[in-house]
């Protein structure tokens, strides 16, 4: 391969997120069917939230390989701009779907999520209750919602989502999307949901088609083990995808016994390398100097064997090297799911979501928008990150030595803890 002035890097890193609390903003109520009550799903009463129990494996691994294909699909293809996902939050939000889903349509969905129907719905609700850390170092928190349009709540049965949200865990809203503060009840929600990272300041619009809105958020932060020295962050170049340099901070620490592990096939290499946080961990994974980010993603092979931890492992000296970073994603991730085999669910003609309709009502129900942010920062202290899915669903009337992890050029990056990858990003540019 051709060697290339952008040295590209991968940085892979892993967490999770538990808890959800109801906003009281004009413009919303909870779903009231006839008069109002409140659908809270795991936190009914409060007791369920943080009460951990035990997840199937079959599950977790369903999670893991859906994860990696969301990764490997939904990066973008090019090399200009840094990107990030919340893979894990996708698959929870897609679980929603997938019980909301009748007939083929239910089929594909949970042909992607890789599990039978009565373990979607009991290992979601477990996997939501399970993702809920907050001590003194750090906080993990995830929460889902299922907003009602007011136009469509005579065609569509509040009972059957109400249902819905309980069997899944999470909370259940009607709306008037008309109304600008409903637009701004939504907003402040997901704001409450990621510690304001997201949300807050967003100009949120509603299509007139639609009859539901299904959101996930996950919010992450988390210390470092070993806090990097803010006496040795120093500034240096980071050299871009697209030729240009860009001078910022690096964080920098020499370990003399630690770990790392190289991955090469005739294709692509790289070397790894991780760092403990609290709750979690992150690992850097930075490619070859002829190889990019791209590269390792598009082979589905070593993406697969370096996620699983199957490359050659070693103990050594590890210089570490990585700038401090703060940025923003959205990304559209219809194209995603559908390349996964899901396509039933987009076509107004095929999907199937009739559980959700009362029993007279003649109207389809289709998917019209997967929708994901995302936002992540990491200094000497530790990392913060947060994501939201929203997914719209429209209605109408019809080795051995040294290692150095030198961050000072493109890289992919994922963030796992239990078992599922949180984020998954590109740094392209500083």
């Amino acid at each position: 391969m051709k060697r290339s002035l952008l040295l590209p890097l991968l940085l892979v890193v892993a967490m999770l997120f538990g808890c959800t609390v109801g906003p009281s903003a004009e413009g919303a109520a909870r779903l009231a069917t006839p008069a109002q009550r409140a659908v809270r799903g795991m936190k009914k009463d409060g007791s369920s939230i943080g009460t951990r129990t035990q997840v199937a494996e079959e599950y977790l691994a369903a999670l893991r390989s859906f994860c990696v294909r969301t990764a490997r699909e939904g990066l973008p293809k090019g090399e200009e701009e840094n990107a990030l996902l919340s893979p894990v939050s996708l698959y929870l939000a897609t679980a929603v779907l997938a019980g909301a889903a009748e007939g083929e349509t239910k089929e594909e969905l949970l042909q992607a999520l890789g599990v039978e129907a009565a373990l979607a719905e009991s290992e979601t609700a477990k996997l939501l209750a399970n993702m809920h850390i907050d001590d003194a170092m750090g906080k993990l928190h995830a929460a889902g919602s299922i907003w009602i349009a007011d136009a469509f709540a005579d065609a569509l049965d509040l009972d059957a989502i109400q249902n819905l949200a309980d069997g899944y865990g999470v909370e259940a809203w009607r709306a008037d999307f008309a109304l600008a503060s409903a637009q701004d009840q939504i907003s402040a929600w997901i704001a409450e949901q990621t510690e304001g990272l997201l949300g807050r300041g967003e100009g949120f619009s509603v299509d007139p088609k639609t009859a539901l809105l299904l959101f996930n958020t996950v919010y992450y932060r988390d210390e470092w083990s070993n806090r990097f020295d803010r006496n040795k962050t120093a500034p240096a170049t980071f050299y871009n995808a697209d030729g240009s340099q860009t001078q910022c901070e690096f964080l920098n620490a020499t370990y003399g016994i630690h770990g790392f592990s190289r991955y090469e096939n005739d294709a692509v290499g790289c070397t790894l390398s991780t760092l403990q946080l609290k709750h979690g961990a992150m690992t850097f994974i930075l490619p070859d100097a002829d190889c990019t980010p791209q590269q390792i993603l598009a082979d589905a092979d070593a993406f697969d064997a370096i996620v699983s931890g199957r490359c050659e492992s070693g103990v050594g000296e590890v210089v570490w090297k990585i700038p401090k970073f703060d940025y923003a994603a959205e990304a559209e991730l219809s194209q995603t799911l559908q390349a996964m085999g899901i396509s039933a669910a987009f076509d107004p003609a095929l999907a199937n979501f009739a559980g959700l309709l009362e029993e007279k009502a003649e109207m389809p129900l289709w998917v019209n928008g997967v929708r994901q942010q995302a936002r992540i920062s990491i200094n000497e202290d530790g990392v913060e990150a947060a994501a939201y899915t929203q997914i719209d669903v429209a209605g109408s009337p019809m080795p051995e030595g040294r290692a150095d992890m030198i961050l000072d050029r493109p890289f992919l990056y994922y963030i796992s803890a239990e078992g599922a990858l949180l984020f998954v990003g590109i740094v392209n540019r500083m």
